[in-house]
This record gives C-alpha cells, sequence and structure tokens, in this order.
C-alpha cells in the first residue's frame, strides 16, 4: 500500500510534472531565475528602476542555465542524472582538429566578416586587440576563456540537456529549430541594457540570425564529438572571447560574419544530408 501510495504522489505535484515534461521544466526554471534578474536589470538600465541589482547576482545568472539542467536531471534520475550531465565534461579524447576549430572559428569568422565589409567599401573598423602588445593578446584570451567556462553555463542546458532529446525526437534540424528560439527569447531582456553595446548595435533580428546558425555549427561539433560539453563549452566562451577582442561592435562587418556563419551552417546541412554529423547515444560517455 505504501509503495503504490508513493507511486501516485510522485507521479503529482512539481515532482511528478518535472518527470514527465523535463525540457519545459529545464526552461521554466531558467527563464524564472534569470528573467528576475535580467528584467530588472534592463528596467534600471531604462531608468524605470531606481538602484541596480547587486552586480553578484548579475553575475550569478550565467549559472542559471546549468543549475537548472542539474535540478531536472536528479528529479528525473537523481545523483546517476547528474553524473550522466556533467560527465560530458570529461570526453575530451576527440582528436586535435576539434580543439582548434572550437577556439579559433570564430576568429576566423570576425575577421572574415571585417574583411569583406573593408573588401565591399567600409571603413577599417576598431580591432580593440590591437590597442595591446601583441604577447597580451593570447593571455587575454585564455582569462576571457576561463571565466567562459567558469560563470557560463548556457551549455550545459542547450547542448548537454536539451539537444540529446530533442535530436533522438526530432532530428537534428528540429533541433536546432527548438533550441535556437528559446536561445534567442532567453537573451532577449539583454537588449534593453544600454550598457552592452553590442546587443544595442546589432539588434534582435541579426543576432537571431546568428543564433540560428551558431546553432546548427554548435550541434555539428557535438555530434562529431561524441557530445562533448567540454569542446562546446570552449567554442562558446571562445566565440566571447574573441567577440571582445577583435570586434568593436560594428554592424555591417557583423552581418558579413552572420553570412559567413550561415555558409558553414547550409554547408553541413547539405554534406551531412540534414544530420550534421554523428549522433551519439544520450548516455554515451568517454
Amino acid at each position: 500500500m505504501s509503495a503504490m501510495t508513493s507511486t501516485f504522489s510522485d507521479s503529482k505535484g512539481i515532482t511528478g510534472f518535472i518527470r514527465r515534461n523535463p525540457l519545459i521544466s529545464m526552461y521554466i526554471i531558467m527563464f524564472t531565475v534569470a528573467w528576475s534578474v535580467m528584467i530588472p536589470q534592463a528596467l534600471y538600465s531604462q531608468g524605470i528602476l531606481s538602484a541596480p541589482l547587486p552586480e553578484f547576482i548579475e553575475i550569478l545568472t550565467g549559472w542559471v542555465p546549468g543549475i537548472a539542467a542539474l535540478i531536472v536531471s536528479m528529479v528525473i534520475a537523481g545523483r546517476a542524472g547528474a553524473r550522466d550531465l556533467f560527465r560530458r565534461f570529461l570526453i575530451w579524447r576527440v582528436g586535435l582538429r576539434w580543439y582548434v576549430i572550437s577556439a579559433f572559428l570564430l576568429a576566423g569568422l570576425i575577421l572574415g566578416g571585417i574583411g569583406l565589409h573593408v573588401l565591399f567599401g567600409g571603413a577599417m573598423p576598431v580591432i580593440p586587440a590591437t590597442d595591446a602588445p601583441l604577447w597580451q593578446v593570447p593571455a587575454v584570451f585564455l582569462v576571457f576563456v576561463l571565466l567562459g567556462f567558469l560563470i557560463n553555463t548556457e551549455e550545459v542546458a542547450w547542448r548537454g540537456f536539451a539537444l540529446p532529446r530533442l535530436q533522438s525526437r526530432y532530428g537534428a534540424l528540429g533541433a536546432a529549430l527548438l533550441i535556437a528560439a528559446p536561445e534567442v527569447i532567453f537573451h532577449l531582456p539583454v537588449f534593453w541594457v544600454n550598457e552592452n553595446p553590442f546587443f544595442q548595435t546589432v539588434g534582435v533580428h541579426w543576432f537571431s540570425a546568428f543564433s540560428v546558425a551558431a546553432v546548427i555549427v554548435y550541434i555539428y561539433v557535438f555530434n562529431m564529438t561524441k557530445g562533448s560539453l567540454l569542446i562546446v563549452t570552449l567554442l562558446h566562451a571562445s566565440q566571447n572571447a574573441w567577440a571582445n577582442l577583435l570586434s568593436d561592435n560594428s554592424v555591417r562587418p557583423f552581418q558579413f560574419t552572420v553570412l559567413l556563419i550561415w555558409l558553414i551552417a547550409l554547408g553541413l546541412i547539405l554534406v551531412t544530408r540534414g544530420k550534421l554529423g554523428n549522433q551519439p547515444d544520450e548516455t554515451t560517455h568517454s
């Protein structure tokens, strides 16, 4: 009788909802907690709120996606669920080329966008990295990447938790659309933060265009590296690092960068016939 009562109670309430709807549950937790910080931040920037949130709270929002994925994983499978999620960071034997691609792909795209901008008559933009001695650039890049690993856990949610589930059901391209949409929506409050020049300058349309293509590339990298969270987190961290080092947030060079990443994304779709690499098993680790 007690076993039946326990089973019945587990099927209802918050725990039961999370087990029946793991992806929706993760999104609810992630958006609720993160937006409770991001929206007041935007309102303060617009002069609607008179006092800002403490800076440490804003920094902690980077942990929210990973925490949301961890909570849902533990509700579903306890400690084993948490281990399965974070063991993907231990998938590192994937070949040197994937480390090189993840570390430098976005540098090539940003510089390519700048080059096309100048080629088609644009003025040479200011590249922040040129203001520092050459030897400092690798050091600053490594610091940015390390910070990306420490304070940005988006890849745990998008690729570590959501992608394997969506991809097994809807395929790679279906998963790309179902991840890109909430990923763009998740960042919407930032577009009203005046202190963030990138989002203010490029606008939501170009950011969305970049994000959809980037998700396709990220899925391919994830699949080709046996589902490695280490590699896609490096890719994400290096993306943000190179954006700070090489971009002055000018619109037109970014538009050309969007064009280039779409060419890569479309090429991957054509070459792989929409499969975007070899889909790793949801529980495969190494």
